[in-house]
């Protein structure tokens, strides 16, 4: 009788056959996973940039529409203690106003909702290739100049990496968009607001094309008040 024929295992050449099977197999799947991730995290980053961008608009927009003048001032007082200066410079232009759009933190600090507000662009402190639109607040009306702002109070990065700032006011006496408002000056638009203000900011996005963001905003206040009468 023939003795039965035992069960071979498997060969060298089978054992690295099946491993180089498995191994391109898990290359695929990584390489399709570690492609979806960057994937997500590209379209997070985008997202966050685009959130950072609107709420830029929306804020200035938002306070700019609070904007106000007053008459009442100490008598003999030079100082604008509200005001609504929009200053010109090519692709970085300023804006500084009186507005009824402050947030008290704390219950009992001396602050009320006036304040002065003021966007400009800046380059960043720490990498001077880079350039930011800040804000900064006066939480109370103290009538400095807008260049003496920074004497005084902080400013805070509103929206990173912006290219230009933009910022035009209709006057609806001339109708037409004009580049400069000055309250404050006689030979401006002394003692009154624009009824529009029209924003631009250019961004560099991913793909390094500069794209214009726009907004509009009115400003409701239109008369001066006067809480004499």
């Amino acid at each position: 009788m023939s003795r039965p024929r035992r069960d071979r295992g498997m060969t060298m050449i089978e054992v690295m056959i099946a491993l180089a099977i498995l191994s391109m197999m898990m290359v695929a799947v990584w390489g399709s996973f570690s492609g979806t991730t960057r994937g997500i995290e590209a379209t997070e980053k985008l997202q966050v940039r685009y959130s950072m961008i609107r709420n830029a608009m929306s804020t200035m927009s938002r306070e700019i529409s609070m904007a106000y003048l007053s008459f009442n001032r100490p008598a003999g007082d030079i100082r604008h203690f509200t005001l609504f200066e929009g200053r010109d410079s090519s692709d970085s232009d300023s804006l500084t106003f009186s507005a009824f759009s402050h947030l008290r933190i704390r219950k009992d600090a001396d602050e009320s909702d006036q304040s002065v507000i003021q966007y400009f662009l800046a380059r960043d402190p720490k990498d001077s290739t880079r350039t930011h639109l800040y804000r900064r607040e006066a939480p109370r009306l103290s009538g400095d100049l807008p260049e003496r702002l920074e004497d005084y109070y902080p400013a805070f990065i509103l929206c990173e990496d912006v290219k230009s700032f933009d910022v035009k006011y209709w006057d609806e006496r001339r109708i037409e968009w004009l580049p400069e408002w000055r309250t404050t000056q006689k030979d401006f638009q002394p003692d009154r607001l624009p009824q529009r203000v029209k924003i631009t900011l250019t961004i560099r996005d991913h793909t390094g094309v500069d794209v214009k963001y726009i907004t509009q905003t009115m400003i409701f206040m239109q008369e001066k008040i006067d809480s004499s009468k």
